[in-house]
């Protein structure tokens, strides 16, 4: 029992070694052929060893793309919002300047005094309302910027 186990183990690692290559075949037309069994005029060919690279630890990539597109999200709210701030400075900046203080000029549709002091309380609420909205406006950019970081 040995004996066969021995020779067993003789040839087992005898067929390992021999088939453990790569061959290289030419024939007569030139066509190429590689195998891992040696056959006749085949040409055993030394490559180099395998290069093994370990995997990445990719239990964290989802929990990174959630936060990248928490911050993509975060960025457009940043840009909507100073939009809309722009929007609003602009508005305000036009409004004022109809306002002068409190004196602006009259229309000619206002002969009618009372018509010129709606008007005039119209521009007064509409600067308070942007005010109010640029207040807020900058408020919430400053929580959305906080609150990425």
């Amino acid at each position: 029992m040995k004996r066969n186990t021995g020779l067993f183990a003789a040839l087992f690692s005898l067929s390992c070694t021999i088939q453990a290559g790569v061959y290289k075949h030419v024939d007569e037309h030139g066509n190429v052929t590689y195998s891992n069994v040696p056959s006749s005029n085949a040409k055993k060919i030394a490559l180099p060893p395998l290069v093994v690279v370990p995997s990445v630890d990719s239990g964290n990539v989802e929990e990174r793309i959630a936060k990248r597109r928490e911050a993509m999200k975060i960025g457009e709210q940043r840009e909507q919002i100073q939009s809309k701030i722009t929007e609003e400075e602009k508005r305000l900046n036009e409004v004022k300047s109809e306002y002068k203080d409190g004196n602006p000029d009259r229309l000619g549709s206002e002969r009618n005094y009372q018509r010129y002091l709606n008007r005039v309380e119209r521009l007064r609420e509409e600067i308070d309302a942007r005010e109010k909205n640029l207040n807020s406006l900058r408020k919430e950019l400053q929580e959305l910027s906080s609150s990425s970081k």
